[in-house]
Order: structure tokens, then C-alpha cells, then sequence
């Protein structure tokens, strides 16, 4: 019997709802589930598996790895732990701390987000990672420079009213500017520093070997573009009297390159 077109239609979308209805609880009956330091982690999107790697959203992964990611047009830079790592997206060739790697599985695009291998960037950020394909369970341990199972804290020093302060900074305090680049800087005033006592934070991230420092100021000029929304930048070290300073202040970006 000679079915219409109509009724063609209809016996194929038959199949595949019968076909999509088989394959949705399959995939959902097993997420991967990813641990930092025995702590389990969210992360939304949740993480993909193929061809026995498991891939994890950009931004989610970064930020509980204590690493800064900045997107754009397909290039992922992101600085973390004392490395700076670069990838792209359906590219196999990477940059880690500025030598060139090949890494086995390129990151890639699924609807609106942005998936990275997620053992080639734990392993570049300093973490040992261990698979259980058998429980879908992705097992990372960070360790500090210490060797403790812990992220590298920074201790503030106490503050007082005779603490060298920060003046000129740029941008201003509270202030918003439509550049993701900003040139970042700060004076003493008539205070001066002992600039190799100098240490410069972007976002927690330290930053200092790239800053320029001096007993009058520090100036420092992003080599990425910052994320859109709030920063925080702090200067410590110790003034020319060997008096300890811990001083900071914040601004937004938007826009801009």
C-alpha cells in the first residue's frame, strides 16, 4: 500500500520521537560528575564526554581552578596559579606559559557554549586529574606551591593610618570605562616604595612580572583583555622605611577592546 506524503511525514517524526525518547534518559542517566579536592563542583552547563575525554564548560572549570579566563572570537586566554595558558577554538595547538603544545581533542561549540579538554587544562594549571570512567567521576587535586591540597592564599598585612597609600590611581575608584584593556596604574605620592618589595594584583591573579614598578608608582598594561564587570587591583610590599603596605581599589569594564 502507497502511503501519501502526509502520512510519510508522520510515520518518520513518529520515529524519531520514539529514537530522541531513548537517547535523552540515556545521556541523563549519566552526567559526569567532577570533583575539586574531594568537593564536588556545579557546573551549568554540565560536562560532555567523547571519545572517553571529558570536556567542561569555559568559564565554570577556569573559575574553580582559581584561574581568570578572557573569551574572544574563538581565542581563550586565561591566567591562573602562575600560568598562562592559550587555546582556540578548533585548534589543536595550544600555548602554555608561552611554549607551543598539541593537545588531542581541540575545544569546541555546543549551542552557546564554549567546551575545553578538561585534563589538558587542569594539568596546565599546576592539578592532577583522575578519571572514573566506570562512575563518570573526574577526580582534581590542586596542590599549592607549598605542597599543600590547597590553592595558594595570599595573607593581607594588617593595615594602620601611617600605611602608604595609593594616589592617582587609573582608572579611577568606582569608575567605569569602555575598555577591556585599560592602562593600570598607581602613585605613592611623597611616599616611597622599595620597588623589589613590590607585588601587583589583577583579580587575585599576580601579576608583577609583567608590571612596571618603581619607588614612585607601579603602571601595568593588561596583555588580555579583562573580563566585562568589576576588578580588583592590589599593590603590597613595603614602603622606603620598611613599613609594610596592603592597599587596593576597584573599577568596571565594559566594552572595548
Amino acid at each position: 500500500m502507497k502511503l501519501s506524503r502526509l502520512q510519510q511525514a508522520s510515520a518518520l517524526a513518529g520515529a524519531l520521537l520514539i529514537v530522541t525518547a531513548g537517547l535523552v534518559p540515556a545521556l541523563a542517566d549519566n552526567p559526569v560528575s567532577v570533583t575539586v579536592n574531594g568537593s564536588a563542583i556545579n557546573l551549568n552547563p554540565a560536562p560532555t564526554e567523547r571519545s572517553g575525554r571529558v570536556f567542561v564548560p569555559l568559564r565554570g572549570v577556569f573559575e574553580n581552578l582559581g584561574a581568570t579566563v578572557v573569551y574572544d572570537n574563538g581565542n581563550i586566554n586565561a591566567t591562573g596559579r602562575g600560568h598562562m595558558i592559550s587555546l582556540r577554538v578548533g585548534s589543536q595547538q595550544a600555548t602554555v606559559d608561552g611554549q607551543q603544545q598539541t593537545i588531542d581533542s581541540a575545544p569546541f561549540i555546543i549551542g552557546a557554549s564554549t567546551y575545553v579538554p578538561l585534563r589538558f587544562i587542569s594539568q596546565a594549571l599546576g592539578a592532577s586529574v583522575n578519571y572514573d570512567g566506570n562512575n563518570n567521576l573526574v577526580a582534581i587535586t590542586m596542590t599549592g606551591r607549598n605542597g599543600s591540597n590547597s590553592e595558594q592564599t595570599i595573607t593581607p598585612v594588617a593595615r594602620n593610618d601611617n600605611e602608604l597609600s595609593l594616589q592617582g590611581v587609573k582608572p579611577g575608584r568606582g569608575t567605569t570605562v569602555n575598555s577591556r584593556r585599560p592602562s593600570i596604574e598607581a602613585s605613592f605620592g611623597e611616599r616611597r616604595a622599595d620597588p623589589n618589595s613590590l607585588r601587583v594584583y589583577v583579580d587575585r591573579v599576580d601579576v608583577t612580572q609583567n608590571a612596571t614598578r618603581s619607588p614612585d608608582g607601579i603602571e601595568y598594561a593588561p596583555q588580555y583583555a579583562l573580563e566585562t564587570g568589576r576588578h580588583t587591583i592590589r599593590v603590597t610590599g613595603m614602603d622606603a622605611s620598611g613599613q609594610p603596605f596592603d592597599r587596593s581599589w576597584e573599577f568596571s569594564s565594559r566594552f572595548g577592546q
